[in-house]
């Protein structure tokens, strides 16, 4: 007998009630964006088809909450040259870890019982950050003074809520007086946290890419929406890779 390709009721149902919760707890909005960054990360879409929302949060590193002490548990640092191995292997790419050591970056880490269990990455301005060149298509230029925290990761818990009440420290170390951080529309808990932490939505931005067509726009959250070149806050969003 032929297996019917034809989608069940049941199954069709269970995924509307899944998208009906999702919005509920996330939004309309932002349920639809999961929806449509997922077909777009199908296989067969993947080639042609790009689409990505993130937020621009941002804060006065000394507004942030911040502790003196963490539980003995773990120990917070900043991360040496002992400690790139342990890097390396925590992020699955010595390459990218060695070269953001070679250009100046700064990696703040959580250690448990010698191993890491959370790290983030910031670098301060006057800088341009390219990593995210090749799902945003632009660079982000940021002046001194400033600071910008990319890639963190957590993966023990309690570990990263350590790492970021002790992060205000390492920023004032380097002379930083004010953060900001992208994070995907869709990552509800990591914009609760950073809210939680002191942190304001500072704007938007968007990429879509199609055959044909290649865009990337942004919008401050008193602003517009315009065409990059644009500007967030202290930062400048350009479209192509500066000099």
């Amino acid at each position: 007998m032929a297996r019917s390709t034809a989608p069940s009721s049941a199954g069709t149902s269970h995924r509307l009630v899944r998208l009906i919760r999702l919005a509920r707890s996330h939004g309309v909005r932002r349920a639809l964006y999961r929806v449509a960054s997922r077909l777009a990360n199908e296989r067969w879409w993947k080639r042609w088809f790009r689409f990505v929302v993130v937020e621009v949060y941002s804060a006065p590193v000394s507004e942030l909450k911040h502790s003196r002490s963490v539980p003995r548990l773990f120990t917070v640092k900043r991360a040496k040259q002992e400690d790139l191995r342990a890097l390396e292997a925590y992020f699955g790419d010595a390459r990218r870890v060695g070269n953001r050591c070679r250009r100046g970056d700064v990696c703040a880490m959580t250690l448990s019982n010698g191993e890491v269990g959370a790290a983030v990455w910031f670098a301060t301005g006057p800088n341009d950050y390219r990593e995210d060149w090749e799902a945003l298509r632009c660079v982000v230029r940021f002046p001194a003074g400033v600071a910008w925290t990319f890639d963190g990761k957590g993966t023990k818990l309690g570990a990263w809520g350590a790492l970021m009440m002790r992060l205000p420290k390492y920023l004032g170390e380097l002379a930083a007086k004010e953060v900001y951080t992208l994070i995907d529309y869709d990552n509800r808990e990591s914009i609760d946290g950073h809210l939680s932490l002191g942190y304001r939505r500072a704007g938007v931005l968007v990429h879509l890419r199609f055959p044909g067509i290649m865009l990337t726009m942004c919008k401050a959250d008193r602003g517009k929406w315009r065409r990059l070149p644009g500007r967030i806050g202290s930062l400048e969003f350009h479209g192509e890779v500066g000099p």
